[in-house]
């Protein structure tokens, strides 16, 4: 997993640098869902929009704002792996105070379709997809896509959002 994982660091390195911006598109939006639960409000993001989204992905662009590295996907068990790493089984708080890390694109032959805010310390592990500047819905990241980036060596700082399920409810 680990050579697989340098292999694909070390392509995004050398093909990032003749890679443009994609063009940005509309995607349809996702139905959000809230519920209220004895720790505040949180989020359920349904399967099947986050299927549309990765059947249709030809590329995964991460765009780290404070690290080194950037990654881009473009094999496709790369980029199922990438969608098989968030849990929309487990909903997400509707706020915390954690802050972002990276911004992904989700590319479809050269178009965006879509756009999430990648979230990575202890306690707040989630992605927040955005349409233009409104959040549409979120992600947890589950153990597969900590260990992902933790491999890319990715620091995990202590940081507790304080309206984040406690790990016995997240799976985590």
């Amino acid at each position: 997993m680990r050579p697989i994982l340098f292999l694909l660091a070390v392509c995004f390195i050398l093909f990032s640098a003749c890679k443009d911006q994609p063009k940005a598109v509309e995607t349809p939006e996702p139905v959000v869902e809230e519920s209220t639960q004895p720790n505040g409000s949180f989020l359920a993001t349904p399967q099947q929009w986050l299927d549309s989204i990765a059947n249709k992905v030809t590329q995964i662009d991460y765009v780290f704002f404070n690290l080194p590295i950037s990654l881009a996907l473009t094999d496709p068990p790369a980029i199922r792996s990438a969608f098989a790493q968030m849990d929309a089984q487990h909903p997400v708080p509707l706020s915390w105070d954690c802050p972002s890390i990276a911004r992904i694109f989700y590319v479809a032959n050269g178009e965006t379709v879509g756009i999430s805010e990648l979230y990575f310390s202890q306690g707040c592990t989630y992605l927040r997809f955005y349409e233009g500047n409104t959040m549409t819905t979120a992600v947890r990241l589950n153990e597969m896509g900590i260990k992902f980036l933790l491999n890319l060596k990715v620091p995990f700082p202590k940081m507790q959002a304080p309206s984040t399920i406690d790990a016995s409810q997240s799976g985590h």
